[in-house]
């Protein structure tokens, strides 16, 4: 089972770069160039430029998908919610006489989800979960390395890339969660205990809240689903009990963490309340009550405060001004298909599918994004796109990846613990049930 999880069981065709370098331009057209600006329909330099960056990262995933090897077929479900979703924006945008913007970022997401499809049919769920990740994290590690001197400001924020500490902590936390998921699958090397602490530490540094909150969440329910501990898994698990409890109990760093900003602590969420309550009660006409104001509305205007407009620090609120009550029915069907799905994914790739999905969902009610073009949609489409029943079932029987048995007759189960991983077995092998259904294989 250990292989399976790095490596498909058929070779790759295509060289590895390919993959990295397709994760490295959709990340870079994604994740912010520029602090507290948003997209609101002009062309500038930089907009022009992620949309080049954009263009070659569809080219060149349509390349590997044409003359790569299909590991897997995506199934409709995705596509289909996401095409009803940014349908129902353009016509919202359409009707708030944006629509020229509002088309612009719909086939922003289009080109991303597009995008991930291809490189999921050419390299198979598990090079392409890595390669993106572990991209994400290069390029979270890379700001959090450029922006050290920002922690004088008492939170840890972007140099290269300039990108805020609520990015950063989500960047790294996905990484530190498929980490928790080859340490609980014994396919972690020895030094990625040291990774995951590191992680921990950055996501920390940033003063993130929210985020580090669902990381923790989502780790519990990673962990309360673990069969078994590796013996590297069990000693950080036991030697995090009492350095939690250290810090809680005989330091003030929790403290200072909760309680970081003082009064603003009120301010931040009177201000997010305050935006939630203006979307509630938006006075707006029927069309844009049903569809929205298109997925270029990021402020909304507020009254009785000293100032006029307020960030939508919410994927939910935003989905509800954004596409309206049509739209906001939709994202609530598809996060209930991806959950759907990611509880019935097979292991071992169900923990990790939930508790990526914990993380970017429950995530979302305090931070945007999550229907738009950035880092927490790829990962929410990346689950969903893998956990679609024609994914888990299109992948060779016998792979670890999904759990699938082999239905040879010949064979009593299934197969773990080769060095390749592979199905039929190599000579010198032989299979044999188990009570848990997981693969193992016996030398001779």
């Amino acid at each position: 089972m250990s292989a399976a999880l790095r490596d498909d069981p058929a070779p790759a065709v295509l060289p590895r770069w390919l993959l990295y370098t397709c994760c490295l331009l959709l990340v870079a057209c994604t994740i912010p160039w520029r602090r507290g600006t948003y997209f609101s329909g002009g062309l500038d330099p930089v907009v022009a430029v992620k949309g080049v960056i954009g263009s070659l990262g569809l080219a060149l995933s349509g390349y590997c998908a044409r003359r790569g090897t299909a590991r897997v077929h995506p199934g409709p479900a995705t596509m289909a919610l996401a095409a009803a979703y940014l349908a129902v924006s353009f016509l919202g945008g359409w009707g708030a006489g944006e629509a020229l913007p509002s088309a612009v970022v719909a086939v922003r997401v289009i080109m991303l989800l597009v995008s991930l499809a291809f490189l999921l049919g050419a390299f198979g769920v598990s090079d392409l979960v890595h390669a993106m990740v572990y991209t994400m994290g290069a390029v979270g590690l890379l700001a959090a390395l450029t922006g050290v001197g920002t922690l004088g400001s008492g939170r840890l924020s972007g140099g290269v890339p300039p990108v805020a500490p609520n990015e950063i902590a989500f960047l790294t936390g996905v990484v530190l969660l498929l980490t928790v998921h080859r340490l609980m699958e014994g396919t972690a090397r020895r030094w990625e205990p040291w990774l995951a602490a590191g992680l921990a530490a950055i996501v920390w540094l940033t003063g993130s809240r929210t985020t580090l909150a669902t990381l923790v969440l989502a780790v519990f329910l990673m962990l309360v689903q673990a069969r078994r501990f590796t013996v590297p898994a069990f000693v950080a698990l036991v030697a995090a009990i009492p350095a939690a409890a250290f810090a809680i109990l005989a330091t003030s760093a929790v403290s200072n963490l909760v309680l970081r900003g003082g009064d603003q602590n009120v301010t931040t969420l009177a201000s997010r309340t305050i935006a939630w309550q203006a979307a509630l009660s938006l006075d707006t006409g029927a069309w844009q009550h049903l569809f929205g104001g298109g997925l270029t509305l990021k402020h909304i205007p507020v009254s009785g405060q000293y100032w006029e407009t307020q960030l939508l620090d919410s994927s939910w609120v935003s989905a509800l001004v954004q596409t309206g009550l049509v739209g906001l029915g939709i994202a609530l069907v598809w996060v209930l298909a991806v959950l759907v799905g990611a509880v019935r994914s097979h292991r071992p790739w169900r923990p990790l599918w939930l508790g990526l999905f914990l993380f970017v969902v429950v995530r979302s009610l305090l931070e945007s994004g999550m229907f738009d073009a950035s880092t927490s949609f790829m990962v929410f489409a990346l689950v969903s796109l893998t956990t679609e029943k024609a994914v888990r079932m299109a992948e060779p029987e016998g792979s670890v990846a999904t759990g699938v048995l082999p239905t040879r007759p010949d064979t009593e189960a299934v197969v773990v613990g080769h060095p390749t991983g592979t199905w039929p077995p190599p000579a010198g092998y032989r299979t044999r049930a188990t009570a848990s259904n997981s693969l193992h294989m016996d030398a001779w």
